[in-house]
């Protein structure tokens, strides 16, 4: 007969039993949580970025301006917000309407044997705005055209593909650009870009360049660097252009801006007629922000309002703020 099991023992068993059964529920409930907050947070970025397309819907609509978006995506976010338990709003302002031909388009530049020379002059013109030393100009500007052609051969100063597996960095494109950020991992383009930063404009290259569009430099939406360095002009010469552009309003962008090619002084015609255009583009590039909570999305989308269509649209990423 074996011998009962005294309290004490039974008592430890016990106690044993009960904290085991406690860790496991414990480590249940944290998983649970841990899934929770997940799903909740998954929630809110939805949210978010569905506030964020109301902004890109509203911007289709071929009444509202530069000028009007500001006001009508304030008043609209108000209406947004009835209904809502957390604070709900999406902002989309003046600077974040502009057309996308006021940039200068790479692929159209960089894709055609027969436009190479007239890409190097027009780089070397804006790099040389932006304050890049010459060295570091001649060079990305080579390594950008072997990154876009076809071959495996090197310019003077370029580079190709066993360059790039010489500096672990990936391979070239051989093709046109697909998305802007592939330019951080050409050859160069880092210290350009940082040279530019610093300049004397402090310039963010990213709102600069496109790959969208007919090639032609909107004169009715570029930036003064864009319009000197495709004309071939020296920098500063298009100020006056875009002082008048301005219109009453001083205000770039808006319904009396004034477009007055012959101020371009010095520009054959046949050059300004073959790289710039002078009417308003249909291609806009918007950034919606939508904020629900404390959860905040950049939606940035390229539209045609005629007929009224998204052409692209994606999530801008943070370091592109």
């Amino acid at each position: 007969m074996r011998p009962a099991a005294s309290p004490g023992v039974a008592l430890v068993v016990v106690l044993w039993a009960v904290g085991l059964i406690s860790s496991a529920l414990l480590g249940l409930s944290l998983m649970f949580q841990s899934q929770l907050d997940q799903e909740v947070a998954a929630l809110q970025n939805a949210r978010a970025m569905l506030v964020a397309e109301s902004g890109i819907q509203m911007c289709l609509h071929r009444e509202i301006g530069p000028e009007d978006v500001e006001e009508a995506s304030r008043q609209l976010s108000q209406r947004l917000q009835n209904g809502w338990r957390v604070p709900v709003e999406f902002r989309v302002g003046m600077q974040n309407f502009q057309q996308e031909e006021g940039r200068l388009d790479l692929n159209y530049w960089l894709t055609d044997p027969a436009r190479e020379k007239q890409a190097q002059a027009i780089l070397q013109n804006l790099f040389a705005g932006w304050g890049v030393n010459l060295d570091t100009s001649v060079r990305v500007i080579d390594c950008l055209l072997d990154w876009t052609d076809p071959d495996n051969f090197s310019r003077a100063q370029g580079a190709e593909e066993e360059d790039y597996r010489e500096n672990k960095m990936g391979r070239p494109r051989n093709g046109a650009l697909e998305d802007l950020r592939e330019l951080e991992s050409v050859l160069g383009w880092r210290e350009m870009a940082e040279q530019a930063r610093q300049g004397p404009q402090a310039v963010d290259w990213r709102s600069k360049f496109t790959l969208y569009g007919s090639g032609k430099l909107s004169l009715k939406a570029a930036d003064q660097d864009l319009i000197e360095a495709v004309l071939g002009m020296a920098p500063g010469s298009a100020k006056n252009f875009i002082a008048v552009r301005a219109g009453p309003d001083g205000r770039q962008g808006t319904k009396d801006d004034v477009v007055n090619p012959g101020l371009l002084s010095g520009v054959r015609a046949e050059v300004l007629q073959e790289r710039t255009s002078v009417g308003e583009a249909d291609l806009w590039r918007v950034s919606s922000t939508g904020k629900v909570g404390e959860v905040k999305r950049v939606l940035v989308a390229l539209l045609s309002r005629n007929p009224p269509q998204v052409m692209a649209r994606w999530l801008q990423e943070e370091e592109e703020k």
